[in-house]
C-alpha cells in the first residue's frame, strides 16, 4: 500500500506539473552531501520556496525535466504512517518508475513534512550522501526549529531561513509593478505600504478579504503557541505561557527584562520563577515568534546588565494578539524596520550613547563586529523636539564609531541633515524597503 501511494504521489506531481508560484527573493543553499533544510516561521511560504528551488534547477539545466524531481508530502494518511525502515521505499520506488535513471543521474528529493516519521533524520542524511542527489526537507514542525536542526542532523544539514514577505515581494503578491518615475505609481505604492503596515507580511493575507485577516493572524498565533511551544515542550502551565507571550507582544519595540516579565506574571497571579520565564522566552525565539535585541557592546556582562528590546516575526501578528493595543502603528513600524534589517544583517543591536544614555534604535554590525550603519525608526519628524531626539544620539554614535551610513526611516518624509560633520538621511519607509 505504501509503495502504491508513493507511486501515485510521484505520478500526480508529474501530471499536474510544477504549480504556479510567485518567486521569492530569498536564496536556498544547496551543498553537496548535505541535507538542505528550509526553516522559518509557520505560514511564511517554506513549501512553495522548495518548489521554486526545483524550478530554478530545471532553468539552470542542473535537472533536465520535472521527471528528475521526487516530491512527497507526508501530510498524508498513508505516508504519515510509515516507519523509518519504510523510508528506503522512496528512492527504490522512484528509481523503479524511472529505469533509465542511475545512481549518477542528478535527482532532487523534496520531502515535505517528513518530520511526521520517527527517526527520519538518519534517512535523509543517508540519501544526501549520493553526490548527484540533492535533498530538501521542509515543513512547519517544531522538529524543524532552530535548536532541533542543530541537534538532530548533527552538522549534516545546511539551513535556509524563510521569513514572511519583504515589501517588494508583497507588491508582487498583490500583482503591482512599482514604477519609480511615475507619480501615480508612487501613490499606489504608498497605498500598498499602508496595507503592509496594517496587516503585515504573511503571504496568505495578500489574497483574502479584510474581514478574514484578523482571524488568520489569531489562528497563526494559536498554532505557533500550541504546536511549536506547548506540545513540543510538554508545557505543564499553558495558560501562563500564553499570558506571557500576549504580554511580550504588547511590548514590541519597548525595553524589557526578564525581571519585568516575571513581575508581571506574579502580579497576574501566576506561580512561576525567573528561570521558567527565561526558558519560555527562549522557546518563543526558537520558534521564530519573537526576537530579543541586546545593546551593542563587546562585553557580554554589559549586554546582560542592560535591557533587551523585543520584536515579533510579524508586526500585525503582534498587534492583533497583544493584550493591549492603542491602535497606533509607531511600534509596528519599528518592528517592520527591524525585520528588514535582520534579514539583511543578522547582527542587529540597539545602542545607548556613553554620556546621556540616549538610544539609537538599531546598529547594524558587519562580520568583524564593527558598527557600520545606524538607524532610527520614526514615523513623523515634523516636530523639532522629535527630530532632535532622533538626531542627537545618532550623531553622537556616528562620531564615536565612525559610522558613515545614518538613516532615519520615516512614514513619508525625505530630507538630508548635516550636523557636526555627520550626514543623516531621512527616507520614507516604502522607498527604503524597495531600494535598500
Amino acid at each position: 500500500m505504501i509503495e502504491r501511494e508513493i507511486e501515485r504521489k510521484i505520478e500526480d506531481f508529474r501530471d499536474l506539473g510544477i504549480p504556479d508560484y510567485i518567486p521569492r527573493e530569498s536564496r536556498i543553499q544547496l551543498v553537496g552531501n548535505m541535507v538542505s533544510t528550509i526553516i522559518g516561521a509557520r505560514r511564511a511560504g517554506k513549501s512553495f520556496r522548495a518548489i521554486q528551488a526545483a524550478d530554478e534547477l530545471i532553468e539552470q539545466k542542473v535537472l533536465r525535466s520535472i521527471n528528475q524531481i521526487c516530491l512527497l508530502d507526508f501530510d498524508n494518511p498513508i505516508l504519515s504512517n510509515m516507519n523509518a525502515t519504510d523510508l528506503k521505499l522512496i528512492q527504490d520506488t522512484f528509481l523503479k518508475l524511472n529505469p533509465d535513471f542511475e545512481l549518477t543521474t542528478p535527482l532532487l528529493f523534496i520531502l515535505d513534512e517528513i518530520h511526521k516519521i520517527s527517526n527520519w533524520e538518519e534517512y535523509v542524511i543517508d540519501l544526501s550522501r549520493n553526490p548527484n542527489w540533492k535533498v530538501i526537507v521542509t515543513g512547519s514542525s517544531s522538529k524543524l526549529l532552530k535548536d532541533d536542526i542543530a541537534t538532530e542532523l548533527r552538522g549534516k544539514a545546511i539551513s535556509s531561513t524563510i521569513y514572511p514577505l519583504s515589501f517588494s515581494e508583497f507588491l508582487k503578491f498583490k500583482g503591482f509593478g512599482y514604477k519609480p518615475g511615475s507619480t501615480k505609481g508612487q501613490a499606489e505604492t504608498r497605498r500598498f505600504f499602508d496595507e503592509f503596515l496594517t496587516w503585515g507580511a504573511y503571504p496568505a493575507l495578500t489574497g483574502v478579504e479584510e474581514y478574514t485577516k484578523e482571524s488568520l493572524l489569531r489562528e497563526y498565533f494559536d498554532t505557533m503557541i500550541l504546536k511549536d511551544i506547548i506540545q513540543r515542550h510538554n508545557v505543564s502551565k499553558p495558560r501562563q505561557c500564553i499570558h506571557l507571550y500576549n504580554y511580550l507582544l504588547s511590548n514590541i519595540g519597548k525595553s524589557h527584562t526578564l525581571m519585568s516579565a516575571f513581575r508581571y506574571l506574579k502580579q497576574a497571579g501566576f506561580n512561576t520563577s525567573r528561570d521558567a520565564v527565561r526558558e519560555q522566552v527562549h522557546w518563543a525565539e526558537d520558534s521564530w515568534l519573537l526576537s530579543n535585541v541586546s545593546i551593542y557592546s563587546n562585553s557580554l556582562k554589559e549586554q546582560e546588565r542592560n535591557y533587551k528590546k523585543i520584536y515579533a516575526i510579524d508586526w500585525a501578528l503582534a498587534n492583533k494578539n497583544s493584550l493591549i493595543w492603542d491602535g497606533a502603528y509607531s511600534r509596528a513600524f519599528e518592528n517592520m524596520v527591524f525585520i528588514h534589517l535582520y534579514q539583511k544583517w543578522h547582527r542587529i543591536h540597539y545602542y545607548l550613547t556613553k554620556k546621556k544614555r540616549q538610544e539609537v534604535d538599531f546598529i547594524a554590525v558587519d562580520a568583524h563586529r564593527r558598527p557600520v550603519m545606524a538607524v532610527q525608526a520614526c514615523m513623523d519628524i515634523d516636530q523639532e523636539d522629535t527630530l532632535n531626539r532622533e538626531l542627537e544620539p545618532m550623531i553622537s554614535t556616528a562620531k564615536y564609531f565612525g559610522i558613515k551610513e545614518n538613516l532615519i526611516i520615516t512614514y513619508n518624509q525625505e530630507k538630508d541633515f548635516h550636523r557636526d560633520g555627520i550626514l543623516v538621511k531621512a527616507i520614507p519607509a516604502w522607498k527604503w524597503l524597495l531600494n535598500d
